[in-house]
């Protein structure tokens, strides 16, 4: 928090500035005083560590809200004013977090590189939050407990290796899990910076008009939100504030960098061969699927652009419909396939077929095992899909053949593989039920204005951390579905089983 209280003051925001001191010194003391009274528990089991992960996060979440609630109280109605950009209409998001729960959510959906939002008017937070927001969702991608394992007093042996695994990660980059935390961090701040390079040169390119110091401010920002394919922006309706189709191709490369998986990052690095993109299996699937997916959604989007204009949901459909259809179908499933959430269209008025579409199309799926994407990643959609084709495959060989699974480079003997599809099938199943239970609570509180597939999306985007909305999510929405999606955020950026190992522990002795 002491980050952007240097940023508010270089803008000279002085109560958000007073926002992120108040809240940094309460979260100092509390984490204080609750080192002073662990400092000599024992080193954590497995289940301790799954249990560490979930209410780590929860509570990381919880504090984080704190700049949020108490510069919505403190700062004056005129220098609320002040933040809203002239000739705009509107109050003050800040406002919004005048409500905890508001507050409480857009931590969540920050820290879980989730991107919904109740900053409905983001210029109108100030730099300081702006700031803030982008950070905490750099901090969330590449994980809280990594971070803590690589700077913090390491845990010992199986402990720390339990820790590390809490998050959703498996690979080791180096021997020692301290070791491997720190290398996760040098590339994640390595490809950050480089991004935020690339989109401040870009930018300028593109708009020269736009202003160095707003250029520099936004491609940090969206650097940040980027890479961790979270999604928050400094504009006013994501990236299609710019409204600039040019500037929309820019942001593609800062959405795809951050759903590569950062041990390919390493290899390519310490190999010093760009080759190790190309050999990753994830990689490969993941330009399959935008090439496939942008396809068919500007083919649902072609259909719907026509009928607004002129009724007729054939007449208009040529070529300026086909063009604008593929704009926002390239972006928006490249978007969706990240996990990004970054959004330049109004999903709300798309039809129900492409609305189901990049649901099960792309944010079911996700990005890379590895990456700081969401949803059930497409290293266990490939072990799946194999592990079909595989057992398909084994009734016609003869009992004497080798039936060994290969995934990607590696090979795997009859009972390896059976853990493989095991293990990626439980998760995609759990996460699919919580998925469904979820969408049952919504349905039982959303209002009449939104549609089934409506449902389904805001469900799907929660869950998988992906951030786009059909226009349910805002500070207006019913207080249960908020609180349902908050959940959801939490579970999804730890793979559901920390959360629910947490939920069993409270039924046993």
């Amino acid at each position: 928090m002491l980050i952007p209280l240097l940023v508010s003051l270089v803008y000279q925001e002085w109560y958000s500035g007073l926002a992120f001191l108040i809240s940094s010194g309460v979260t100092a003391l509390a984490g204080g005083i609750a080192y002073k009274t662990c400092v000599d528990a024992p080193e954590p089991k497995r289940y301790h560590a799954m249990i560490v992960a979930a209410l780590g996060w929860l509570i990381t979440a919880a504090f984080g809200a704190l700049p949020f609630i108490i510069a919505a109280y403190i700062t004056p109605p005129a220098v609320l004013e002040s933040f809203v950009p002239a000739g705009a209409s509107y109050q003050s998001s800040l406002l919004n977090f005048q409500n905890p729960i508001h507050a409480l959510f857009e931590s969540m959906s920050g820290y879980t590189t989730t991107g919904l939002t109740m900053s409905v008017r983001e210029p109108s937070i100030g730099h300081g939050f702006l700031w803030y927001r982008s950070q905490i969702q750099w901090i969330g991608g590449a994980g809280m407990i990594v971070l803590s394992l690589a700077i913090l007093r390491q845990p010992l042996g199986a402990a720390g290796v339990s820790l590390y695994q809490s998050e959703g990660r498996s690979e080791k980059l180096r021997p020692s899990i301290a070791g491997t935390a720190r290398a996760i961090w040098k590339i994640y701040l390595g490809v950050t910076a480089l991004v935020a390079a690339y989109l401040a040169v870009a930018t300028f390119l593109v708009l020269p008009g736009y202003g160095i110091e707003q250029t520099i401010f936004d491609a940090i920002n969206h650097a940040m939100t980027g890479q961790s394919t979270g999604g928050f922006s400094t504009l006013d309706n994501s990236i299609a504030g710019y409204n600039s189709y040019a500037m929309d191709l820019v942001h593609i490369p800062a959405m795809i960098t951050g759903a590569i998986s950062i041990p390919v990052y390493y290899a390519a690095v310490s190999e010093r061969d760009l080759r190790e993109f190309a050999r990753d299996p994830q990689v490969r699937v993941m330009f399959a699927l935008f090439l496939v997916g942008v396809i068919g959604l500007t083919a649902f989007l072609a259909r719907w652009v026509g009928v607004p204009y002129n009724g007729d949901p054939v007449g208009y459909v040529g070529r300026v419909a086909t063009s604008q259809a593929f704009r926002e179908g390239l972006f928006q499933f490249i978007s969706a396939q990240t996990t990004t959430g970054w959004q330049t269209s109004a999903i709300g008025d798309w039809n129900n077929g492409a609305v189901m579409f990049i649901v099960f199309g792309a944010m079911l799926i996700g990005g890379s095992a590895g990456a700081t994407v969401g949803g059930i990643k497409i290293l266990r959609a490939y072990i799946i899909l194999r592990g079909i084709i595989w057992e398909i495959s084994r009734v016609f060989l003869s009992e004497h053949a080798v039936d060994d699974l290969r995934i990607g480079r590696q090979r795997f003997k009859t009972d390896e593989a059976n853990d493989e599809i095991r293990a990626a099938g439980t998760m995609a199943a759990t996460y699919l039920i919580v998925l469904i239970i979820s969408l049952f609570v919504l349905l039982a509180v959303l209002p009449s204005d939104f549609t089934l597939a409506d449902a389904i999306f805001e469900v799907a985007t929660a869950q998988g951390t992906v951030g786009l909305s059909s226009g349910i999510t805002g500070p207006g929405m019913p207080v249960i579905a908020e609180i349902l999606f908050i959940i959801q955020m939490w579970m999804g950026r730890l793979e559901i089983i920390p959360v629910l190992v947490l939920i069993s522990s409270l039924f046993r002795r």
